[in-house]
C-alpha cells in the first residue's frame, strides 16, 4: 500500500484488527527508495528498526537525530513528531510498529537464537516474531527469513535453528 503520505510503498504484515482503519496495532516492511519525510500518525508510538540496506539518518524538530545502521535494532518515537529521513547509502527496507498508545503498549526487541528457547509470557495482548534470518519456531509453528508469526495470550516458546535473528514485538493491553 502507499504510504499515507503518496512517498513510498508500505507491506503490511498484520494488523489488529484486520479491517479497521483506525487499528489498534499494525507491523509492516516499508521501501525507503529515497530520503523524505515521514508521514505523520498522531497518537501512535512507532517503533523502526532497519531490515536491508546501508540505512538512514532520522531527523526530528522534537528530537536529537538518530542514524539507524544495524540491523534489528530498534528505536523508539511517537507518530506526531516530524521526520525527515536521509539515507545512508541507496534504498533500505525497515520494520515498522505502529501502536495506539491510548490503547495498548508495544515493545520491540532484537533476539538472536541459537537453538535455546526463550518463554514469554502474554497476558492480554499478542506476541509477533519477526524472523530476518533463519528460521524460528514458536509453539510448534515455523518461519523463515522474511516471515512473521503472531500469538495470542498464554505462554510461549521461541527457539532458534542454527543462529536466527529476529525482531520480537510484545503488544499489551493496558490492565484494569
Amino acid at each position: 500500500m502507499p504510504w499515507k503520505n503518496g512517498q513510498g510503498v508500505t507491506h503490511e504484515i498484520v494488523r489488529e484488527p484486520a479491517e479497521v482503519e483506525n487499528f489498534l496495532w499494525r507491523l509492516s516492511l516499508a521501501e525507503v527508495a529515497a530520503s523524505g519525510d515521514f508521514s505523520l500518525f498522531p497518537g501512535y508510538d512507532r517503533t523502526i528498526a532497519l531490515i536491508a540496506g546501508d540505512g538512514m539518518e532520522l531527523n526530528f524538530e522534537e528530537a536529537p537525530a538518530k542514524r539507524l545502521d544495524r540491523p534489528l535494532e530498534p528505536f523508539d518515537f511517537r507518530g506526531e513528531w516530524r521526520c525527515r529521513s536521509r539515507l545512508l547509502g541507496g534504498p533500505c527496507r525497515d520494520l515498522n510498529l505502529m501502536v495506539d498508545r491510548g490503547r495498548a503498549t508495544g515493545k520491540a526487541e532484537r533476539l538472536a537464537l541459537d537453538g535455546a528457547a526463550i518463554l514469554r509470557e502474554v497476558g492480554d495482548g499478542w506476541l509477533l516474531a519477526y524472523c530476518a534470518q533463519g528460521e524460528i519456531a514458536i509453539d510448534g509453528e515455523r518461519a523463515v527469513a522474511c516471515e512473521a508469526l503472531k500469538f495470542g495470550p498464554g505462554r510461549h516458546a521461541i527457539t532458534g535453528r542454527g543462529l536466527a535473528l529476529v525482531m520480537e514485538v510484545l503488544i499489551l493491553r493496558p490492565g484494569p
